[in-house]
């Protein structure tokens, strides 16, 4: 993996915690590894997660708002809220295992397949998570009806015991809700859903195709909507058509599975998280591939020394 980026924050002490490295940036937030003292005097590591100026308090409140009714093993989980420097930011379980998007990376850079039974135990757990979120209530029991919206290979994370956890709530909507032209590229370019490209009202299913463009691209090895020049406006036609091709050498019954992630029109994809959760379990104990998250540790660790 690449090495820690120099911090520009206006002090190493923000708040409680003491700033080390840069973890990543997106659009709204830059995210830091700091420490602090818990409440029996033990050091601990978080991902602290800063707002960008500008970036509205709605936005802010709704995220961490999210994150402290949501409570589940495969969601990364918030610690605490707060503010300095004028910067609201969200304490978070740092994972020091990386997130996905960084061991494609690796796979690809040492020119390594990634293994299938890998793949697929994560998207299960990833969908674990979804089926959750989805399912998510209040606690006095109304339905948040919620949408992730940017579910992709940087928003997949590793603990250090092998544990897949979703995160990134920045973007995530309540009902079935409709997209103007500015929020339809909420989420990154390569993981929308057809009907996300077209501004249409998104909903699970919408998340699903997400997961399912993931999972291709672990179990293929590229992106199932490969263009030449990459052109948004092109990229956005392919994945509005919903012709991936599928190379001999996976195997048919995970193309099935595929087919009716990636279907272009919602009503022909998976119904839940759970329906499609269901399906992978089934070929992974099928074929032999069930693993577990000691699994996913051993992996992380002798084949691409992420934990060392």
């Amino acid at each position: 993996m690449d090495g820690p980026k120099t911090i520009e924050v206006p002090s190493r002490r923000f708040g409680t915690y003491r700033v080390t490295t840069k973890l990543g940036e997106g659009g709204m937030a830059e995210v830091f590894l700091a420490e602090a003292i818990d409440e029996r005097g033990e050091q601990i590591r978080v991902a602290l997660k800063l707002m960008k100026r500008g970036v509205s308090d709605e936005v802010f409140n709704n995220e961490a708002d999210l994150m402290g009714l949501l409570s589940h093993p495969n969601l990364v989980q918030r610690l605490e809220v707060g503010q300095g420097y004028g910067r609201p930011y969200i304490a978070m379980e740092f994972l020091v295992g990386g997130d996905l998007a960084e061991v494609m990376q690796a796979h690809h850079r040492e020119t390594k397949e990634f293994p299938t039974g890998m793949g697929v135990h994560i998207t299960i757990e990833v969908l674990r998570g979804l089926a959750y979120f989805h399912q998510a209530q209040t606690r006095s029991g109304t339905p948040l009806r919620l949408i992730h919206g940017d579910v992709n290979p940087s928003n997949v994370f590793f603990s250090g015991e092998g544990q897949v956890k979703l995160g990134d709530f920045g973007v995530a909507k309540s009902g079935a809700v409709q997209v103007g032209p500015r929020e339809q590229i909420a989420g990154k370019l390569h993981y929308l859903s057809p009907e996300q490209t077209r501004g249409e009202a998104l909903s699970p299913a919408s998340d699903l195709f997400a997961v399912g463009t993931m999972l291709y691209e672990m179990v293929v090895g590229y992106h199932p909507f490969q263009v030449k020049g990459g052109k948004p406006e092109d990229v956005m036609a392919a994945i509005r058509t919903g012709k991936p091709v599928f190379p001999d050498y996976v195997d048919k019954r995970l193309v099935a599975i595929l087919k009716r992630a990636l279907h272009p029109e919602v009503g022909g994809r998976f119904r839940s998280a759970g329906e499609f959760a269901g399906q992978l379990l089934q070929y992974a104990l099928d074929s032999g591939a069930h693993l577990t998250a000691a699994s996913v540790r051993a992996w992380l660790e002798t084949t691409l020394d992420l934990l060392t």
